[in-house]
């Protein structure tokens, strides 16, 4: 059955209906913080279901080789700060980004939900991967130097849960890396508005992608502190594909220049253990 919930940032149950989506399901915001969430939320199965085979397909036939770039950018980033130790990355998909962080020379863990990823990545790649939640695997105090969640925060059941279970996992100033959807992607919105003559939904039970969470800058960021983080940098994650959406990655940037606003696909922030 679908799961009510709280809100997980302040914890209160003081929302508004911000959207609909299939029943049972509506997208809300907390009255009291602004975090906007999917409630009730699918039931485990469903999410685990989601993400097999099928997803995945389409990453490995038509975008596997393509991604490579943007995962050697995104790593060489993360070097700038820590260019050794163990990283582990939470929600590791089919493990590319774990296999280029391998051949940097960290030492590498993941994490995955999906069954079907999990396997590959031990089966193909020769990675081991633990299945489940964060909060749920029990690793040792302080195991990690680095810890990156692409595109992973936004699908977890308690977003600060999980964060304060990385936060007890991560050495002293440990680093943290997140990318996730920015809720305040205008211009897409406006322009997919122009396009298809109805909003952009937040949330579909029949989406490819299941999104439990909705994040701006200021909900992560004070989720980020209220978990024991110190923010490093704020930055837009330019991470598109498809050349239409590379021509808005990069109409985004400019308007990011000129406003210092970002307005674009989504966020990455950098933050230390505190």
């Amino acid at each position: 059955m679908p799961k009510y919930v709280n809100c997980s940032l302040c914890g209160l149950n003081r929302t508004q209906i911000i959207q609909e989506a299939e029943e049972p399901f509506k997208v809300v915001k907390c009255r009291n913080c602004g975090l906007v969430y999917t409630n009730p939320q699918p039931e485990r199965g469903l999410i685990e279901e989601h993400y097999q085979e099928e997803y995945y397909r389409e990453w490995m036939e038509k975008q596997m080789e393509k991604r490579i770039p943007m995962w050697k950018k995104r790593l060489k980033e993360i070097t700038q700060y820590k260019n050794k130790g163990h990283l582990l990355d939470v929600g590791c998909g089919i493990g590319t980004f774990l296999k280029l962080a391998k051949e940097e020379g960290f030492g590498i863990s993941g994490t995955e939900i999906s069954e079907y990823a999990s396997r590959y990545v031990k089966e193909n790649l020769r990675i081991d991967v633990l299945r489940g939640d964060i909060e749920e695997l029990d690793f040792p105090p302080e195991s990690f130097d680095v810890l990156t969640m692409w595109h992973t925060l936004e699908h977890l059941p308690n977003p600060k849960a999980a964060l304060k279970e990385i936060n007890r996992i991560l050495k002293r100033e440990g680093l943290l890396v997140i990318a996730t959807p920015n809720l305040n992607n205008f211009i897409t919105r406006v322009l997919y508005f122009l396009a298809k003559g109805k909003k952009l939904k937040l949330f579909s039970d029949r989406a490819k992608e299941l999104h439990l969470y909705h994040f701006s800058i200021h909900t992560l960021a004070s989720m980020l502190k209220e978990t024991g983080f110190r923010i490093i940098k704020i930055d837009m994650d330019l991470a598109q594909l498809a050349f239409p959406k590379k021509i808005l990655d990069y109409l985004t940037f400019i308007v990011h220049a000129i406003t210092r606003k970002n307005f674009g696909e989504a966020i990455k922030i950098y933050a230390v253990k505190a």
